[in-house]
């Protein structure tokens, strides 16, 4: 199944080891349990399976 959620907004970091904890996405889709205050999709860093030029591969 493809889905395009749209653009990455924003990212959580780990301050402590400088690390991305996950990605933010503008969402309206139920399909995912995490989400932040404003509605927007907040993927985790362990669901992202490859970044390309153009696009993020995620497991959902």
């Amino acid at each position: 199944m493809e889905k395009d959620f749209g653009y990455v907004q924003d990212v959580c970091a780990d301050l402590e080891t400088g690390r991305i904890t996950s990605i933010i996405v503008p969402g309206s889709n139920k399909l995912f349990n995490i989400f932040s205050q404003s509605g927007d999709i907040d993927i985790p860093w362990q669901n992202i399976k490859c970044i390309g030029d153009d696009l993020i591969l995620v497991e959902i």
